[in-house]
């Protein structure tokens, strides 16, 4: 169940309830993916940085503000995967030409602004063949899955599996001056 609240100042609430079928696997992700304009090229963030970081991969990250660009918030691995995740964030935000998108959840949220689609990099075998999506691609999530190492390793420990049968996540999406 998805409740969309809009108010006057134009800031959106979504509050989703989410029931998972337990006979499906569990989730990659949940959350919300908003193509911004591409003019919308400056991010910031309070999270876990100022590399990549997932909820098991943030040893060499600490919770702080950060800044950049959808291209400088890429990991540019050759073969073009999920990256540039940032876990356990408080708010982030999306400025450009005199717009600014401040995105504010109940809880801690993974957050990502790139300028490639999911299905671009998926689709890619390389990274030079990359075509940018014309738009900075932001990513808010409830969670997202580990990373885990089952290409070479061990499948992804329970733990890091986005698995639960129930949960609401609610994001505020607020356009902000400056």
């Amino acid at each position: 169940k998805a409740v969309w609240t809009i108010a006057s100042d134009g800031s959106v609430d979504l509050r989703m309830t989410v029931e998972r079928d337990t006979r499906m696997p569990f989730l990659p992700r949940f959350g919300l993916r908003l193509m911004c304009p591409k003019s919308m090229n400056r991010v910031s963030y309070c999270g876990l940085g100022p590399l990549e970081s997932y909820v098991d991969k943030r040893r060499a990250s600490w919770h702080g503000v950060f800044s950049g660009t959808p291209e400088t918030l890429f990991e540019p691995y050759i073969k073009p995967q999920e990256n540039g995740n940032h876990h356990d964030c408080d708010w982030a935000r999306v400025c450009g030409d005199d717009m600014t998108l401040g995105i504010y959840a109940a809880q801690p949220f993974d957050f990502q602004a790139l300028p490639y689609t999911a299905e671009e990099m998926t689709a890619k075998a390389h990274n030079h063949e990359l075509e940018p999506s014309g738009s900075t691609v932001v990513c808010v999530d409830y969670m997202q899955s580990g990373i885990g190492s089952n290409s070479c390793g061990p499948e992804l420990q329970a733990r890091y599996r986005l698995d639960a049968e129930r949960f609401t996540f609610n994001v505020l999406l607020r356009p902000e001056i400056g």
